[in-house]
């Protein structure tokens, strides 16, 4: 089952087995990634699971946007089809747990293999995470170990995450446990992500962290001189590349600059936007739509 198709206009084929995260702005971006996701799911015969906070829209809802009009094959969509609400899924206990995450995900797992269906097709809308309920601060430490179980499952799991809301520090630890990125109709193998047995990296301990939850600021406009706006077309191009993780070496083999240039544009670059990482310069770009594939 090799080549399965994320039903995105565009979009490569995946693996079974992919933990992926899909990178939008705003509700109808949002839209276009998750319904004709579920759709191919149907259409191809796979048990489709959607965990939603989609604007408070009703679950039931959902099922009527993701299925579309009553025709000859209706009941049979009906069945493949589950949408659970955040409070039935990741906070079933009143709040996230890593255990139980993980076992309503495997469960889902065997119960469509346990119904013949060969793959189980999951969407998470990660807004819930947002109001900061109980455990949260446990959410990457769970997405981390997911890479491993999914490795397992005859699965393709979809998290959501809006580029609009997040906060920079929350995006960067969202790079870090996927190891594919869906951006802009774009699958980008992720050269920032951390394996589950080196996740945490030391310098970014995530269990108890309190950084910001949501998009306080995308890039340090705070002065003349600093912020996106204030990047030169060069760091501009630069940045480009480095979202797309390339190294300095070939950055500036493939701009026809010296390495010493492609170093103090990064300089100059970290300084104006106040960040210290090229994961978060990814974060940053991302959010600014500049080119990262």
């Amino acid at each position: 089952m090799n080549g399965l198709s994320l039903g995105i206009p565009g979009v490569r084929a995946v693996s079974p087995g992919t933990h992926f995260c899909a990178l939008y702005s705003g509700p109808a971006e949002r839209d276009r990634l998750l319904f004709p996701f579920l759709e191919e799911g149907l259409r191809c015969g796979d048990k489709c699971l959607c965990l939603c906070l989609i604007d408070d829209v009703e679950p039931a809802l959902v099922r009527d946007l993701a299925l579309g009009q009553p025709s000859r094959d209706y009941s049979r969509r009906s069945a493949q089809l589950d949408v659970e609400r955040t409070s039935d899924a990741y906070l079933r206990s009143g709040e996230f747990s890593v255990a139980d995450m993980m076992s309503f995900l495997c469960e889902s797992a065997d119960a469509a293999i346990a119904d013949d269906f060969d793959l189980l097709r999951a969407a998470g809308e990660m807004s819930w995470v947002l109001p900061g309920p109980p455990g949260w601060e446990d959410l990457f430490r769970y997405e981390s170990a997911l890479n491993h179980a999914v490795e397992q499952m005859p699965a393709i799991l979809m998290c959501l995450y809006d580029l609009q809301k997040f906060g920079a520090q929350m995006l960067v630890e969202v790079l870090r446990t996927h190891p594919t990125v869906l951006l802009d109709r774009t699958v980008i193998d992720n050269p920032h992500y951390v394996r589950p047995t080196e996740y945490p990296p030391p310098a970014s301990a995530t269990s108890g962290t309190r950084y910001p939850l949501v998009k306080v600021r995308a890039d340090g406009e705070d002065g003349a001189g600093r912020g996106w706006a204030s990047l030169t077309d060069a760091e501009r191009r630069v940045v480009s590349w480095v979202a797309g993780g390339m190294t300095n070496r070939r950055i500036a083999e493939e701009l026809h600059l010296s390495r010493h240039t492609v170093d103090a544009h990064l300089k100059h670059v970290y300084v104006k936007l106040d960040i210290h990482s090229r994961v978060e310069l990814t974060v940053l770009a991302m959010q600014h739509r500049a080119h990262v594939g």
